[in-house]
């Protein structure tokens, strides 16, 4: 394949598709609509990333001039593509501003390497749910299949977002993303009907979901009124319901995703799940979360579907639910639950 760059022809090997949080730059002489993490050319010759330009940011164009940031407008999530790995090129140019020639996505210290990043491929949803189109379908449920949720809530007020990820199990080496749900204004309760009405779906399926602060809500909700036995009660969760996000279940969780995803045992075909893994990076060591300025809540909900696999109710030999395994697990926090309702020195035992 060729691509013009200036006045001639180079090979590169096509191009990258993937959907992500997107600005639309208007320099002095040319505009360009490119990702956060879209990198340009400083005057000192040094990498900027779009997120970290402003109103009057300079940058290289084509001539070897410089060009000056007018105006930055956020669009929102946007399909980009990005030509790879152009012969003998490390910078190309867009509209005449040059930029670097993206050979890879995610940085040195992402969770999910670029060589691996680069390799997933963003598929269109087979069907779009819900009056806000917030629920993706990528493959619909099918009689027999076994499949696992994780999923990480939020308040619902507009900043972070509420996720549900739905994985196929078909056995211990081929699993599937087939469904996602994404929302940053649905409240606790109406996203515990959600992934009661989700895990029905498909297939009666068991989940994950993070009790901290607004999910121990949603994972009462759950369990006391919408009696929904499919919540996983995970040994992190401690005396609670659901599972407790701390710094060695979620390592415990990121090292799983980040295993089955370089193995290629997970297929994944959501644009915004592929764009947060992109940004994804350890921020301390052994400690993983979103690049400063993005949101990394479909990667959270991810890794708990996969962590799901880990847990003794999920037979990955047989790929089924361990009934009994999980039934004793269920009376564990049903009998604790009594107890602390009706015998208020409860806690006593524990002192």
């Amino acid at each position: 394949m060729l691509i013009k760059i200036g006045d001639t022809f180079k090979k590169f090997d096509g191009f990258q598709k993937k959907t992500a949080e997107s600005i639309h730059i208007i320099f002095d002489n040319s505009e360009i609509t490119c990702s956060l993490d879209h990198r340009f050319k400083s005057p000192d010759n040094q990498d900027i990333y779009a997120k970290d330009l402003k109103r009057g940011s300079l940058v290289k164009n084509n001539t070897f001039e410089i060009s000056r940031v007018l105006q930055i407008e956020e669009v929102g999530v946007k399909t980009v593509y990005t030509p790879l790995n152009i012969d003998g090129a490390l910078y190309e140019t867009t509209n005449g501003i040059i930029h670097h020639n993206c050979s890879f996505i995610g940085s040195s210290n992402t969770l999910i390497s670029g060589n691996v990043l680069e390799k997933l491929v963003e598929m269109e949803p087979v069907e779009v749910q819900f009056e806000d189109l917030s629920f993706s379908i990528y493959k619909r449920p099918e009689a027999g299949h076994f499949y696992l949720m994780g999923c990480d809530p939020c308040a619902g007020v507009g900043g972070d977002y509420a996720c549900i990820q739905v994985i196929e199990i078909k056995d211990k080496y081929h699993m599937e993303q087939v469904a996602t749900y994404r929302s940053n204004t649905v409240k606790p309760g109406e996203f515990a009907r959600i992934i009661d009405k989700v895990s029905k779906m498909y297939n009666d399926a068991s989940f994950i979901i993070e009790n901290n602060d607004p999910g121990k809500q949603v994972v009462e909700e759950i369990w006391y009124t919408l009696e929904n036995p499919n919540l996983l009660n995970t040994e992190k969760a401690g005396k609670g319901l659901g599972t407790k996000s701390d710094k060695r279940s979620k390592l415990d969780a990121c090292l799983e995703l980040q295993r089955v995803i370089d193995a290629e045992i997970l297929t994944i075909h959501d644009g915004v799940t592929i764009s947060e893994l992109s940004r994804f990076e350890e921020q301390s060591p052994n400690v993983f979360k979103a690049a400063k300025g993005n949101h990394d809540d479909t990667v959270s909900a991810l890794y708990w579907a996969v962590y799901a696999t880990l847990q003794p109710e999920i037979d990955m030999d047989n790929i089924k639910i361990k009934e009994e395994t999980k039934e004793i697990s269920n009376m564990t926090v049903d009998m604790m639950a009594d107890a602390m309702e009706y015998n208020d020195d409860f806690w006593s035992d524990f002192k």
